[in-house]
């Protein structure tokens, strides 16, 4: 076996940790049970752990602990607009003092954000619910297979179904005939983006699934991996140890219970 492929035992350990936990996730397909919550804890401490580490280093480290150590006197500001909001918690007292960095956040975000939202999110969407016909049609004519439908006719659609969606929100005068007919194709065209919606988030979690399958299976590894890992062993251990305590938690339960 070449050296370089040669896994060490921590990497083989934390193989076999993911594949426990992964197992301990599923068990919640039986009932919110010890094991379940075990792995679910271990995933909220680790991820604020690495949060605060990544925090730290990458936003109080440069923007306040080394300009505080480079004699910078004006980060002593937002170091005291920072123990502000500890007040809330420590000194019901002075909780009012938590407005003044609350009301800098507020004012700020306003301020730099709100331009910068509006040029890169509702002008951006303005401009491509409007196409441009001649280009589309130069490009992909009416309809075109191989770009997935692009072309006039998409264009025109597209155009049509915004316009119905807005005039289906539009209540400020009674809708007639004609404006019923144009709502009702609005509310198609809502239910085909929810849809479509519904389903891309339904296929990412099937996809996040099947990695999970692969890795119980030792299928997301190469084959010189996996026969150092033994996925298949690691998995069915899982299963019997996370078999094992949800039995002894049951019979625990029913004493209590009864």
């Amino acid at each position: 076996m070449d050296p370089t492929t040669l896994l060490t035992s921590f990497d083989i350990a934390g193989a076999w940790v993911s594949i426990f936990l992964t197992v301990c996730i599923l068990s919640f397909l039986y009932a919110d049970n010890p094991v379940y919550k075990l792995a679910e804890h271990l995933f909220l401490g680790v991820s604020l752990g690495i949060g605060i580490v990544e925090i730290y280093y990458g936003v109080f480290k440069p923007n306040l602990v080394d300009k505080l150590l480079a004699g910078n006197l004006l980060s002593l500001m937002p170091l005291l607009l920072c123990a502000f909001l500890f007040t809330k918690v420590l000194s019901p007292k002075l909780a009012w003092l938590a407005r003044i960095p609350i009301a800098f956040v507020v004012a700020a975000y306003a301020g730099v954000k709100l331009t910068g939202e509006a040029n890169a999110n509702l002008m951006t969407q303005v401009a491509q619910t409007m196409p441009d016909l001649s280009t589309l049609w130069q490009d992909h004519g009416l309809w075109d297979w191989s770009a997935d439908g692009a072309g006039v006719i998409s264009g025109v659609l597209l155009v049509l179904g915004l316009c119905a969606c807005l005039l289906h929100f539009y209540f400020s005068a009674p809708h007639g005939k004609a404006m019923r007919v144009v709502s009702r194709f609005g509310i198609l065209v809502l239910m085909l983006s929810f849809g479509a919606s519904f389903g891309y988030t339904v296929m990412g979690r099937i996809s996040l699934a099947i990695g999970r399958a692969q890795e119980l299976l030792g299928l997301d590894r190469p084959a010189v991996e996996a026969a150092q890992v033994h996925p298949q062993v690691a998995s069915l251990v899982s299963i019997i140890v996370v078999v094992g305590v949800l039995f002894a938690w049951r019979l625990r339960e029913k004493p209590a219970q009864g």
